[in-house]
Order: structure tokens, then C-alpha cells, then sequence
């Protein structure tokens, strides 16, 4: 008999959801970094086996931004508590001493789903692993119905499939909602707009990163059999214009190059991708604009 139902991980930035996510599917779908708001939407990935299906729903990380860019970030973490089977809390073992739960915790208090504790990143934590786990115990000792607590590294890939087997006893549901051959029902144009977004996050500094949003405005297969991709790159200011282009183009040949390695792998396909880089001013705080960018800001 087939077990499914839909699982949601929520954590601080950082914490290595998206990692996990990916680590969980085999396949990189959902982009990572080092900087926080690296996520921005909700995104469902959909894991199978021979005997079960899950979604999961990898979610921003909890931040106290100002912006409606930030606002629409809580909102997505909010929305992707309702109808759930599982919350996952993921944690960073590395910084939880120095991190401040407060936020998180009064979001999860939103769920009445089931929820456990994923301890992450213990292939880079030199403490002791029993004791940080007794510490975040009693962090979240206020929280309601949380089952257990795993130690995983995301990274490594370890403790990956041992999870897996213990979030299955949480599923409800006996059928498949998504075909075995989906990974995520995420567009592929606004996948390869995350994974354009991913190289801008490695190449560039401060907060630039922050700045930019990346639209795929066309994908074309040519006679050739190359795809053929024309995209955007959205920033707020002109000074971070320059710096995204470089001194004689050098950086945006470099995100490219990046980009397009990436791409190809994910499509399996040569391509040609072709950038261009424009301004809009305080586009994370105009609705409209971020409407066009594809933010769904009224049906969240």
C-alpha cells in the first residue's frame, strides 16, 4: 500500500532546508547559498520510492525584514502550515546558541501538524552532538506535538534515507498526488531563473545579491538542438548595475558561464543563454512589480 502526504520544512536562513531538500531528491532544484533570502517562494519537491510519495514544501527562512518582498516571504512560510501532514524544524547546530528562535517559534505555534526537530550540518560541528541536542530540546520545550529529534548532515548526505524511513510513519494519505516522473511542479522557466539567481548569489558581495531578481523572458529550441534562453537581470540601483556587469564585462560573462553550466545539467541539453542586466528602483517594495516578477502576493 502506498503511504503519501505533504510535509513542510521551516527553519531560520540558512539552516540548510534547501540542502536537504535536494540531498532528499537526488536532483538540485532548489537553489542554495550561504546568504540569507536565497529562498523566496514556496517550493514543492516530490520524493518517491516504491512504497510511499512525499511532498515537500521547502520555505523561505523565518526573517524580520521590512520590505514586501520580506512580508510576502512570511506569508509564504505562513501558508505552508495549513493542510500539512509533518512540520520538519531544521536546525543549524553550528549557530543555534547564538541564533534567536523567538520568531520561529511563535510561527510553528501556527500548526497543529505533527512535528519533529532535524539537527543539521553535524559533519562541521566539533561540540558534543548529545548535548546540543538536549540544548535545542529545551529551546522548543514550549512547542506542542514534537515527536522526535534527528541529526543529519545535509551536505554529506548522512542519516539522509534513515529519516526518510521515520517520516513515513507520519503519512496519512494512500495515493500519489503527482506522477512518479515529477520532481516539482515549479515551472522550469522559473527554475532556471532561480538556478541564473543562485550564481549571481556565489559571484557577488554585500548587498548586491539582495538587489536582484532574474526573469527568463524566452526558451526556444533552435535547428541546432541548442535552447536557446534570454533572461533578465533585475537590480535596484545603477551602482549595482555596474558591479553586476564588471569591469569590462567581466563578471556577467562569469555568472553566464556558471549559469549555463548548471542549466544544461538540470535541462540535459546544450544552451545558449543570453543575460541582460536593467534597473527598477525599490522593485522589493512596489506590488506591481512584484506581481510581474511572478510573486503571487494576493493568493498567498
Amino acid at each position: 500500500m502506498i503511504r503519501s502526504g505533504f510535509v513542510s520544512i521551516i527553519g531560520l536562513p540558512n539552516s540548510g532546508k534547501s540542502t536537504y531538500l535536494n540531498a532528499v531528491l537526488k536532483e538540485n532544484i532548489a537553489i542554495t547559498s550561504r546568504k540569507p533570502q536565497t529562498t523566496r517562494r514556496n517550493l514543492k519537491g516530490i520524493y518517491n520510492d516504491d512504497d510511499s510519495q512525499i511532498v515537500f514544501v521547502d520555505t523561505p527562512g523565518v526573517n524580520t525584514g521590512k520590505a514586501m518582498l520580506d512580508k510576502y516571504m512570511e506569508k509564504s512560510v505562513s501558508s505552508s502550515l495549513s493542510d500539512i501532514d509533518l512540520l520538519i524544524i531544521m536546525i543549524d547546530v553550528n549557530t543555534y546558541k547564538v541564533d534567536k528562535f523567538d520568531k520561529l517559534i511563535s510561527v510553528i505555534r501556527k500548526s497543529r501538524a505533527p512535528k519533529v526537530i532535524i539537527i543539521n550540518k553535524i559533519d562541521a560541528y566539533e561540540g558534543d552532538i548529545d548535548a546540543a541536542k538536549e540544548e535545542i530540546k529545551i529551546i522548543f520545550s514550549d512547542v506542542s506535538e514534537i515527536k522526535e529529534i534527528f541529526c543529519i548532515s545535509a551536505l554529506k548526505k548522512k542519516n539522509i534515507k534513515e529519516v526518510i524511513v521515520e517520516l513515513k510513519k507520519y503519512l496519512k494519505d494512500n495515493c500519489r498526488y503527482y506522477d512518479t516522473e515529477f520532481l516539482t511542479d515549479e515551472p522550469t522557466k522559473k527554475i532556471v531563473a532561480d538556478m541564473i539567481r543562485q550564481q549571481c548569489l556565489y559571484k557577488l558581495d554585500k548587498e548586491v545579491p539582495h538587489s536582484i531578481e532574474v526573469v527568463v523572458e524566452s526558451m526556444k529550441m533552435s535547428k541546432s538542438k541548442c535552447m536557446q534562453i534570454e533572461a533578465l537581470i533585475v537590480c535596484d540601483k545603477e551602482a549595482h548595475k555596474k558591479i553586476i556587469i564588471g569591469k569590462n564585462g567581466v563578471m556577467i560573462k562569469n555568472i553566464g558561464i556558471g549559469s549555463r553550466i548548471s542549466i544544461e545539467k538540470f535541462l540535459d541539453e546544450k544552451v545558449n543563454l543570453k543575460l541582460n542586466v536593467i534597473v527598477k528602483e525599490n522593485w522589493r517594495n512596489e506590488k506591481t512589480k512584484l506581481i510581474n516578477f511572478g510573486y503571487d502576493i494576493d493568493n498567498i
